[in-house]
């Protein structure tokens, strides 16, 4: 550990209990900056000792409402102060009980959850029943709501409560996958109605779940914190307050974690930063191939309403060069749109290698000889950045005029749930593959509906994945799945270009940091050791 590290430790202490007592004190009347404190669960329970811990986040917290969480650095709180009705065991991601502690289903279409008894709400709203779980799906689908997954329960023909604490589902048709759909992420995670009306449209700032901690205090551009639920349903967690600081810059990040300002940086995603941690000997907490990225055409609009436009696109870059020379710690090549590990990940599918040549053939065909203009979406927090002033280079060889327009994140946000943009990008993170293939290629989930901003619709590719869903033969499904991704990646609605990796560099005092592949870390595993190098 580094010298004068121990005293470091100290200030941060001394610090974020002077934090804790500025929020219980402060007489703010900012909507989104009001400290939420619940003493009770602030207070030493006895059951576990106090340990703080300082986490570096990347940006301005969106809110926490699963009804439009979105960015993972909003779902990772959001994922530890809720709880669904299953959720994701942090290394292999498989199913694993949440608020029910058992299910079953004899014919994937009827699915019956059991509910824990005594599962205690955050902030003295009672316990949890089975008429929460029905409210939060109900929530959902109101169009009122104008969630942006309420099409993720479109196969749900009925949810009905026969007693306090059994849930039932009734599907349209089977699926083999629903547990994936009532995880602990996004529409799957259960809020209390009586939180919701009180906070109404600032509930997103005050967010009440029955999860390992809760929202204690936000402040924009500064932190978020969160306390320890000693309330929580499988005992209270060895941390009892985490810190996040919000540090957007990689660099700045990296050295506030040498200076130990922060004992943990959420995703650091500048690679020399990443090298010089390595050297220093920094403990790299890291998940491979988490998910896949991908630039979104909007196929409404010309010229990429042509597929042979889209096609040309992804032929002028040369994807593998710019990864190696701009991220080759935190990035792989990759050629479809599900990540490698998924089990009906194909590699059977159309391959765009950098030819430039072929590019300009397709352009020519599609009535574009000379080129064109055209804009993507990005946040001005990130910046044209390296790979994406390379990828602006390799267009303008093939006559394709790169703009980038820039916009505050909470922009960005929205204007991605909306389908304003001619070409954005999107991080594809799931464990279910129908959570990529359904969202981002069902017509059903077109925009501002669901996630299908490229307002795909192909119908042969509709019927065979509404198929695969529906087929309860392992085999037959995949290779129902290994037709939509080949049909998917020929009419190229969506350009995968990279492979994401994750880094979180910590100190090894901080244990138990398991990525999940929807990038997601469960801070109740989460411990921190006595620090030896003091």
């Amino acid at each position: 550990m580094k010298k004068g590290f121990g005293v470091v430790r100290v200030l941060v202490l001394l610090l974020s209990l002077t934090l804790i007592f500025a929020a219980c004190s402060s007489n703010s009347d900012s909507k989104q900056d009001a400290a939420v404190t619940n003493s009770a669960n602030s207070a030493d329970t006895g059951k576990a000792e106090d340990k703080v811990l300082r986490v570096r986040t990347y940006d301005d917290p969106a809110g926490y409402d699963p009804a439009s969480v979105f960015r993972t650095e909003n779902e990772n709180i959001a994922f530890n102060i809720y709880s669904g009705l299953v959720s994701y065991d942090s290394k292999t991601g498989q199913i694993i009980p949440d608020l029910a502690d058992k299910w079953e289903s004899s014919d994937n279409k009827t699915w019956t959850f059991h509910l824990r008894k005594g599962v205690k709400w955050q902030k003295g709203y009672g316990e949890l029943t089975a008429a929460d779980v029905i409210y939060s799906y109900q929530r959902i689908i109101d169009p009122k709501t104008a969630s942006p997954y309420a099409n993720d329960f479109a196969n749900v023909a009925s949810v009905e409560a026969p007693d306090n604490y059994t849930v039932v589902y009734k599907l349209k048709t089977v699926d083999g996958n629903f547990p994936h759909i009532v995880a602990n992420y996004h529409q799957g995670q259960i809020v209390k109605k009586e939180a919701v009306e009180k906070y109404g449209d600032q509930y997103k700032w005050n967010p009440v779940g029955t999860g390992p901690f809760e929202l204690e205090s936000l402040k924009t551009n500064q932190e978020i914190v969160l306390a320890r639920n000693a309330d929580y349903f499988k005992g209270p967690a060895p941390i009892s307050k985490i810190i996040f600081s919000i540090i957007k810059d990689d660099d700045t990040a990296g050295i506030a974690l040498q200076n130990g300002e922060v004992d943990l940086a959420m995703r650091i995603d500048r690679t020399e930063t990443i090298e010089r941690l390595q050297q220093a000997g920094f403990l790299m907490n890291t998940r491979q191939d988490r998910a896949v990225n991908v630039m979104v055409f909007n196929t409404t609009v010309k010229p990429l309403n042509d597929v042979k436009v889209r096609q040309a696109y992804a032929y002028a870059i040369d994807w593998p060069t710019i990864i190696k020379t701009t991220y080759p710690l935190l990035e792989a090549p990759t050629i479809n749109l599900l990540p490698k590990w998924m089990d009906v990940y194909t590699s059977d599918v159309p391959r765009y290698d950098y030819n430039p040549e072929k590019s300009k053939q397709l352009l020519t065909e599609a009535g574009y000889p000379n080129g064109f203009t055209i804009h993507q979406l990005t946040t001005s927090s990130s910046g044209i950045t390296e790979d994406l002033q390379l990828e602006q280079e390799y267009l303008k060889k093939v006559g394709i005029d790169l703009q980038f327009e820039l916009v505050d994140s909470p922009t960005y946000n929205k204007r991605r749930n909306q389908g304003d943009y001619e070409i954005s990008s999107r991080l594809l993170p799931a464990i279910n593959p129908d959570t990529i293939l359904f969202n981002y290629l069902h017509p059903s989930y077109t925009v501002p509906k669901g996630l299908n901003g490229a307002r795909y619709d192909n119908p042969v590719l509709t019927t065979k994945l509404e198929a695969a869903r529906s087929e309860t033969n392992p085999e037959k499904r995949k290779q129902l799945y290994a037709e939509v991704q080949k049909i998917a990646m020929t009419d190229l609605p969506y350009m995968p270009y990279y492979s994401a990796h994750t880094i979180w560099p910590s100190y090894d005092y901080v244990i138990n940091v398991n990525i999940n592949p929807i990038s997601q870390v469960n801070y109740y595993e989460v411990d921190m050791k006595p620090n030896k190098g003091k």
